[in-house]
């Protein structure tokens, strides 16, 4: 089958390209920027959906699958593009006589005040009034390598006491590999009519019980929840509504309060498909080490942080008088001593503040480390008795060193990932 699959570089469209390949489909592929993953049989195009005017369809295309979506609490931005965007791209393409299979997500239809999932409903609804041959197919959470929100679990997963936004309602889990044999098993067995199939994992869980099951497959014992307090958690979900933050904000702190489920009879009859309990399907995600590094990340992030603007302030205010001692016994007096101090400090609170904000961390990054390096030079050339120091500071910039270096390849692998 020839297949053009919108959203190719996201989490779900990413395994689903794959999963196509393997089955032996022609799959034209789509991303901003028309690159990815050389699969057999699968050819890359640009498309931005936002400015659907600019694609160039492809010819004799049997099905459309939508996997596009934006992970935001913006309902502005949600509207244009899961609404308006992606109803635009399946108008178009049925106006082709393609077949449409639309990626929603459940609750879609049912939750208008989440914006998520009110957008996700109106693309639905235009997909099932086309036509043509149409399925919405709305997965509860899915899970896997790869995924924002698989990635937020796995992080909370090693700690001793996992706070929690609630651990009272539940959902329906599955693992990306069944959402990808789902599709597979719709493609060689297409209904007859037009139909919403919720696609959903066979177990309800809760939060907590879900996050067990990450630490049973890394070989650890079941966690200890703490419910987070009404008090501290609205004034954070408005905080993170203007932050833009993903993991909490208020449309992420109604999700968590509610019910989430499914039935997985109106898929098994479609299709034959039954969705594995996600127990089974945790063999190789997640892994410790993963883990313990998606944990630790943003502490050691938040510690550079710390550092950097301690330094400032420690250089600028209390600490001033000691600058200029130290430079002093490297032979710089007066006004020369006073700039440099006050420069070096200066430079410390723009470091610290530039690791705050993700478009300038990698260049934060490797300046840090520069400086670091030159601090030690320096210091090693002029002032060699502070090596000798009981506290050992200059030694110290060797582990920042080295902490920084592992932050930098992280986020380098971040930002190519995007």
């Amino acid at each position: 089958m020839r297949i053009l699959l919108v959203g190719a570089s996201g989490f779900i469209g990413g395994h689903l390209l794959r999963a196509l390949s393997l089955a032996g489909h022609q799959v034209l592929a789509t991303s901003r920027g028309g690159r990815g993953p050389e699969l057999p049989g699968v050819e890359w195009q640009p498309l931005d959906l936002l400015a659907l005017d600019t694609f160039v369809w492809p010819q004799s295309v049997d099905l459309l699958i939508n996997a596009s979506g934006l992970l935001s609490s913006d309902a502005a931005a949600l509207r244009e593009l899961q609404d308006q965007a992606a109803s635009a791209l399946l108008r178009d393409a049925a106006a082709r006589g393609m077949r449409l299979l639309q990626i929603s997500a459940l609750g879609a239809g049912e939750q208008d005040d989440v914006p998520f999932l009110s957008s996700k409903a109106a693309a639905d609804r235009c997909a099932l009034q086309l036509g043509v041959p149409a399925l919405v197919l709305r997965p509860s959470l899915v899970l896997g390598e790869g995924g924002a929100s698989s990635a937020w679990l796995q992080r909370l997963s090693p700690w001793p006491l996992i706070p929690l936004l609630d651990n009272r309602a539940q959902l329906q889990p599955l693992h990306v590999d069944d959402l990808c044999a789902a599709v597979l098993a719709l493609l060689r067995q297409w209904p007859a009519e037009n139909a919403v199939l919720p696609l959903v994992g066979p177990q309800a869980l809760s939060q907590g019980e879900l996050i067990d099951q990450l630490r049973a497959a890394q070989g650890w014992p079941a966690g200890r929840y703490l419910k987070l307090p009404p008090a501290l958690t609205t004034p954070l979900a408005r905080l993170g509504d203007r932050l833009g933050w993903r993991a909490l904000n208020s449309q992420t702190l109604r999700l968590a309060g509610r019910d989430n489920l499914g039935s997985i009879e109106p898929l098994a009859e479609a299709c034959g498909y039954r969705a594995a309990p996600l127990a089974a399907r945790l063999l190789t995600w997640p892994q410790r080490g993963r883990t313990a590094q998606l944990a630790l990340q943003p502490l050691l992030l938040a510690a550079l942080v710390l550092i950097w603007l301690g330094t400032a302030l420690v250089c600028l205010g209390p600490g001033f008088d000691w600058g200029l001692r130290i430079m002093a016994e490297m032979g710089v007096h007066g006004w020369a001593a006073r700039l440099a101090v006050i420069g070096g400090g200066l430079l410390d609170g723009l470091l610290g503040v530039a690791l705050l904000l993700r478009r300038w961390r990698v260049a934060a990054l490797r300046a840090q480390i520069a400086l670091m390096l030159g601090y030690t030079l320096l210091i090693s050339l002029w002032l060699p008795h502070y090596w000798f120091d009981p506290y050992m500071a200059v030694g110290k910039n060797l582990v920042l060193v080295v902490a920084s270096l592992w932050l930098l390849w992280l986020e380098r692998g971040a930002e190519k990932s995007r």
